[in-house]
């Protein structure tokens, strides 16, 4: 059973539905999509990406939740684990840069994968960085994920990188 909130001491991860969808929308600024590699898209579109993400939940293809700051209650990035043959990798994830540096993502990433290991039979998650986006790869490698490959996809480079469930 996937718990629908998950308290941590900074953040508290709650499942993704339509409520939050403007809120999603509002706080995925344009630093973040840059730092991503996504261009701007309308509320609409937003809406109907994360639809799809409410979907594919109610079938297991992904364990999806937004991030939310414990002090002032806002809704500051979103994390998904999907399937392991995804193609652009299984985590992805994003926090407003209003609220980098503090620890959330690190909390973020630590109950998502831990809700993940014990709800799947499943002992690694990977994910796709791109080469440019130092701070993204340096959060991952602080949480203990390790590159196993540096590749390019529509003319960019990306690191793989994986985290291996401790034993």
């Amino acid at each position: 059973m996937i718990p629908k909130k998950i308290v941590g001491k900074k953040i508290t991860l709650r499942i993704l539905g339509p409520q939050y969808f403007e809120e999603y929308h509002k706080m995925f600024s344009p630093i973040v999509r840059k730092a991503i590699g996504l261009s701007d898209k309308t509320l609409e579109q937003t809406k109907a990406f994360l639809a799809t993400r409410v979907t594919d939940m109610k079938v297991g293809k992904t364990l999806f939740y937004c991030i939310f700051d414990k002090l002032d209650k806002k809704l500051i990035g979103a994390i998904e684990i999907r399937e392991p043959d995804y193609p652009d990798g299984q985590l992805g994830t994003w926090i407003n840069e209003q609220y980098w540096g503090e620890g959330h993502y690190q909390e973020a990433l630590d109950l998502i994968i831990k809700t993940y290991f014990t709800s799947k039979e499943i002992d690694n998650v990977n994910a796709y960085v791109e080469t440019n986006n130092i701070r993204s790869l340096k959060a991952h490698q602080k949480y203990g994920f390790k590159i196993i490959r540096e590749f390019e996809k529509d003319g960019k480079k990306y690191y793989e990188i994986m985290y291996k469930k401790r034993k």
